[in-house]
Formats: structure tokens, C-alpha cells, sequence
């Protein structure tokens, strides 16, 4: 379970491109939807002169975007099922956003965030028995702390991404 010391979000529908025809109903609509926050990490160097790296996963939380689309523009969501993101385009970030050190001018420590990418894309079936591939799985950063006595604390996220949501079928 990933803790978050915040979170924001924003969801807006995407106009359409010249030519292209509006879709047939809400459930096709295009959006875009920006994740930002800071992730607690707490991880600690394990080696005294060498740097630990660790992959992070980031899932941001999708129930204020869901809500608001379901209450702002109705976009009907079934009580039990369960709701994705299909990902058409996305633009990822992410950075140190903390440290600290005990003991200054003794110890080398440093703190890094050396890439970022999207988790691996999920597959799943849709309510109408149709496979949705590309679902939106959180992103994976790769980061490092060097020494054993310094902690990387937390790490800031921005994800942007553009597509759809999907309502999946009920797994059981």
C-alpha cells in the first residue's frame, strides 16, 4: 500500500480534432487527467559507501476523478464494477522531494531519481465482454540513497495522461 502525504488531481474532457466525430455517448468521451502528489518512501541506505536503488511504484488514487466525472457529467458508473484508465498518451515526471542527514560534513550521502516510466499496461474485459488492453497501472521510478545513514524521504510525481475510462466487468 502506497502512502501519499497529498494528492491532487484534475480531469477535464479533451475537445475533438478536426474532423473527428463526437463520440456516441459520455462512455466514449476523451479525457485528460493530471495526477500530482508527494509519496512517502522512507528508504534507507543500506551500505556505507555505495548506493541502494530501489524501483518505487506510484498508483495515485482514481476515485475523485471518477466521482467528479459521475457527478459532473454523468458518466454512469455501476455501484460493484470497477473503473480504468485507458491510456492513450502520457507524460510522466518525478523527483527527490526530501532528505535528510544526522550527521553533516562526515558522511556522503546523496539521494537520487534516476528515470521514470509506466508500469507495465494492464488488460482486461469490459462490461460489454470486449478486451480493453493499455489500462493505466500507476509508474515505476527508479531512485537511490547512498550510505547507510541517510534516508530518502519522499518523492513528487506528475502524471499526465489523455484517454478514456472504462468500465470493467466484475471479476467473481
Amino acid at each position: 500500500m502506497s502512502v501519499f502525504a497529498v494528492q491532487n488531481s484534475l480531469i477535464t474532457p479533451v475537445g475533438l480534432a478536426v474532423n473527428e466525430p463526437p463520440p456516441a455517448d459520455i462512455t466514449g468521451q476523451q479525457w485528460q487527467l493530471v495526477l500530482s502528489g508527494v509519496l512517502i518512501i522512507d528508504l534507507r541506505g543500506n551500505n556505507p559507501h555505495d548506493w541502494r536503488r530501489e524501483t518505487i511504484f506510484v498508483f495515485p488514487d482514481l476515485t475523485g476523478p471518477i466521482n467528479f466525472i459521475v457527478n459532473r457529467f454523468g458518466f454512469p458508473k455501476p455501484p460493484l464494477n470497477p473503473v480504468a484508465f485507458q491510456v492513450d498518451q502520457s507524460v510522466l515526471y518525478a523527483a527527490v522531494s526530501s532528505g535528510f542527514e544526522r550527521e553533516f560534513f562526515i558522511v556522503d550521502s546523496g539521494f537520487a531519481v534516476d528515470q521514470w516510466r509506466n508500469a507495465p499496461f494492464a488488460t482486461a474485459t469490459d462490461v460489454n465482454g470486449a478486451t480493453v488492453d493499455r489500462l493505466f497501472s500507476g509508474i515505476e521510478v527508479d531512485v537511490a540513497v547512498r550510505n547507510d545513514k541517510a534516508t530518502l524521504h519522499r518523492i513528487s510525481f506528475h502524471i499526465t495522461l489523455t484517454g478514456k475510462f472504462v468500465i470493467l466487468e466484475i471479476i467473481g
